[in-house]
């Protein structure tokens, strides 16, 4: 069981990435989605919303 460095939840080994070391990242898959993948995705989102206002594209 590890703690989500995050969100503060308790979850099992499982719900972390492993690195090739053998080491495991300190925010759950879930926290590291909200606060990387969705965000980002965002971002991209609404840069081409700008580009189709702007009309470059």
């Amino acid at each position: 069981m590890m703690t989500c460095r995050n969100c503060g939840r308790e979850l099992p080994d499982e719900h972390f990435e492993l690195y090739p070391t053998g080491t495991r990242r300190r925010i759950c898959r879930h926290c590291h989605y909200e606060l990387h993948t969705k965000a980002g995705r965002h971002k991209w989102v609404m840069r081409q919303r700008a580009r189709v206002i702007v009309g470059k594209w």
